[in-house]
């Protein structure tokens, strides 16, 4: 009994986890068309592609850093990450106390 309510408990982990990654993804495409979108004279300037940054909106650099901490939040620190860092502080405290 106490063995598939775990097995409940990670698949709706692993599913939720994935509908994170699935809008993020969401997120980096609608970045790169508005990005793309707005900045087009300067990435198709004389037939060939410029990426310098120089010209750039602050908005489109604060908005590349959110998704970007966002990106390391869901790939990095993931639900394997919590689980092992909540059972190594469980595993420290002899009590079972944090």
């Amino acid at each position: 009994m106490e063995n598939r309510e775990l097995d409940k408990i990670k698949y709706e982990a692993a599913r939720e986890h994935v509908a994170k990654i699935r809008k993020f993804g969401v997120n980096v495409l609608v970045f790169c068309i508005v990005f793309i979108f707005f900045n087009r004279e300067n990435i198709f300037q004389l037939n060939e592609f410029n990426f310098g940054f120089g010209r750039v909106s602050i908005i489109f650099w604060i908005w590349g850093i959110i998704l970007a901490v966002k990106a390391v939040k869901l790939f990095v620190f993931d639900y394997d990450w919590e689980r092992k860092m909540i059972e190594r502080n469980l595993k420290n405290n002899s009590n079972g106390k944090l």
